[in-house]
């Protein structure tokens, strides 16, 4: 199954107002609350609607699916550094988990935004790996 990118035209045909926007929109509040799962149910379930509401579900499960895979990294390197000294896992460990949750959480608002507009929203390769096409 190939997908192209949504064009132009295709995010102006957003603009309708036949729910395409609210759905993308919701798609990148429900990534902040509930990570991956509710930009998922959206992309499972309306992606074949329009390739507005593709391309938006998609980016929100980028964003959350990287922020999780950061999340785990983090993890891992708390706990190695658990290994030698509690004090020094949350001094490396925390501040990292917390700017890489700031940073991802930046960018759903902008794509939440941005899909509530009708626009295209594009985050940075470092932040959003691109798993869900």
């Amino acid at each position: 199954m190939t997908s192209k990118p949504a064009s132009q035209a295709d995010l102006a045909r957003a603009r309708d107002g036949d729910g395409d926007t609210m759905s993308a929109t919701f798609g990148y509040l429900g990534a902040i609350f509930l990570g991956p799962v509710i930009p998922l149910a959206v992309y499972a379930l309306r992606s074949r609607r329009s390739p507005f509401i593709r391309y938006h579900a998609a980016a929100a499960v980028n964003l959350s699916l990287t922020a999780v895979l950061y999340g785990l990294c983090c993890l891992i390197l708390g706990g190695l550094l658990l290994l030698d000294s509690v004090t020094v896992a949350l001094i490396v460990a925390l501040p990292v988990a917390l700017l890489i949750w700031v940073a991802t959480l930046r960018y759903l608002i902008r794509g939440a935004v941005a899909a509530n507009r009708g626009e295209r929203s594009e985050a940075p390769d470092w932040i959003c790996a691109h798993i869900v096409g």
